[in-house]
């Protein structure tokens, strides 16, 4: 009798119990297992024995309001859940930013930043970057799962330098970057982009450890090395960039990996194209996909994100989205109630409650940073105006205290003086 060899079958069942962390560190590992984990069977099944939910929020714009839909094609757990909405936030939002561990970045238009998990309704505040600066682009990146570290990285449009000659020959980029683990904005040095290029305004994806964006005109990609803190840019495939100039090019993440889709010259079909190697900036033609009975219902059918290794999610014009298995031909389209017009967000979550601060608070109170501070303005009333320095002067002017007792002695002058 031959002997069966069951440990590819023990692999296999423990990966579908196993966390998302823990199944994207084995795709790192091996690449039987990073082709395996993306098949269809495999995700819904992991989807189920794991308690996490897969899809995207697909956002709109009317009469300047934000609206966000979420969509999975995964309908059996998802009838157990209530739906995702991001209704439980103080205000309504705009979604900046999405991760694969169930985080996203959302910004009002007041405006204040949020993050939050929307599976488990938490939610929390960050800091302000320097809003002043009108936002390009945003990215959010988590670092590390368990405990929670992400980054954020915005990208703004910097004051005109009437005086710098340089200034108006490229097309320059301030950069900031948020880290969970000192609640800060940090200031970096400005990208430098040749004078016709800008940053497409779709959201990032997420590869590599890297944020990327596609580019306007030229159709290049810019990538922002997170942990680096520095930027590159590369070409597109040749092929790609000298077929499809001005045409539906979309960048997206295949199988874990950088890749690229454009509608063929048939108008009938597109082609996938993968960066197999990331360091080497090699492209790869995965698919040619057939996609001419989706185009017979709607011509304007286009893709927007792959789902996992088999289905490929295509949006429309009029406020539908189909998820289309491109290797059996099979779809499913839904219907949402806005017409999807500012970005889908790719977001796969557990329903396990998260620090959305990284352990930030627990390091830093509150109670004890306030009465701190109380304690500073106390003791500046110790001193009188002759002995305090420039900055103690400064944050006396600044009380309300003072404030009041300027408003008094200006009213007072204006009496006698009448």
């Amino acid at each position: 009798m031959e002997s069966h060899d069951f440990s590819s079958d023990i692999i296999y069942e423990i990966l579908t119990r196993s966390s998302m962390e823990t199944v994207g560190r084995c795709r790192l590992l091996s690449k039987e297992c990073n082709s395996i984990t993306y098949d269809s069977i495999f995700t819904n099944l992991h989807s189920h024995r794991t308690n996490t939910i897969s899809g995207y929020f697909m956002q709109s714009m009317m009469s300047n309001r934000f609206y966000s839909s979420f969509v999975s094609i995964d309908s059996t757990t998802w009838r157990s859940y209530p739906k995702l909405s991001l209704n439980f936030l103080p205000d309504r939002v705009e979604i900046q930013g999405s991760t694969n561990q169930g985080i996203l970045l959302c910004r009002t238009h007041h405006p204040r930043y949020y993050v939050c998990k929307p599976t488990t309704k938490q939610w929390r505040r960050i800091p302000n970057p320097k809003t002043r600066y009108h936002t390009i682009a945003t990215g959010m990146i988590v670092i590390r799962s368990n405990p929670l570290h992400y980054k954020i990285a915005r990208f703004s449009q910097p004051k005109t330098r009437c005086h710098d000659k340089e200034f108006f020959q490229y097309y320059w980029v301030r950069c900031e970057l948020f880290d969970s683990k000192t609640w800060t904005w940090k200031q970096l040095d400005e990208v430098k982009l040749q004078n016709h290029e800008s940053l497409s305004r779709k959201p990032a994806v997420s590869v590599s450890g890297s944020l990327h964006w596609l580019t306007w005109v030229e159709n290049n990609i810019f990538a922002f090395h997170v942990s680096k803190e520095s930027y590159s840019m590369f070409s597109l495939p040749l092929s790609v960039s000298q077929d499809n100039k001005g045409k539906d090019i979309e960048l997206v993440e295949y199988m874990g990996k950088l890749a690229v889709t454009c509608i063929g010259k048939d108008e009938s079909s597109m082609e996938l194209w993968v960066m197999e190697n990331y360091g080497k900036t090699e492209w790869n033609k995965r698919y040619k996909i057939n996609i001419e009975a989706l185009r017979r219902k709607e011509p304007d059918t286009r893709p927007a994100a792959f789902y996992n290794a088999d289905i490929v999610l295509m949006k429309e014009y009029d406020h539908r989205v189909t998820f289309f298995n491109f290797k059996n031909g099979s779809f499913d389209r839904l219907s949402l109630e806005n017409n999807v017009n500012r970005g889908c967000f790719r977001f796969q979550s557990d329903f396990e409650p998260s620090d959305l601060t990284g352990g930030f608070a627990l390091k830093h109170p509150q109670g004890k940073r306030g009465r701190s501070k109380s304690k500073r303005r106390k003791s500046l009333t110790k001193y009188s105006i002759g002995q305090l320095g420039f900055r103690q002067l400064f944050a006396l002017t600044t009380s309300k205290s003072f404030l009041i007792l300027l408003l008094a002695f200006i009213f007072f002058c204006y009496v006698l003086d009448f």
